[in-house]
């Protein structure tokens, strides 16, 4: 996804929330994998629309990993790096 340009990724969002109307779906996921060990299987960018129709973990996406606890100061670091990057990619 990091590869595409930016126009192209602003039709992605708006044709997966028609999809989802068109299934009168409520509660689904919008998942895009990037990479193999992010489980991206096909080597193009795509985005599946998934219905979780129920709580259960029988239906739907199953979301779950392993939570850290994280030290204040370095999360505090990290965001403060990432928005100075942003900052550099907008201008």
């Amino acid at each position: 996804m990091h590869e595409l340009p930016d126009e192209y990724l602003a039709d992605a969002m708006p044709v997966a929330k028609r999809i989802a109307a068109a299934q009168g779906l409520e509660n689904y996921n919008i998942l895009q994998n990037n990479g193999r060990i992010a489980h991206q299987e096909v080597d193009h960018v795509h985005f599946h629309v998934i219905p979780k129709p129920s709580a259960s973990d029988e239906e739907g996406l199953v979301i779950g990993w392993p939570a850290k606890t994280a030290d204040k100061d370095e999360l505090r670091k990290l965001c403060e790096e990432i928005v100075a990057k942003l900052k550099v990619q907008a201008t």
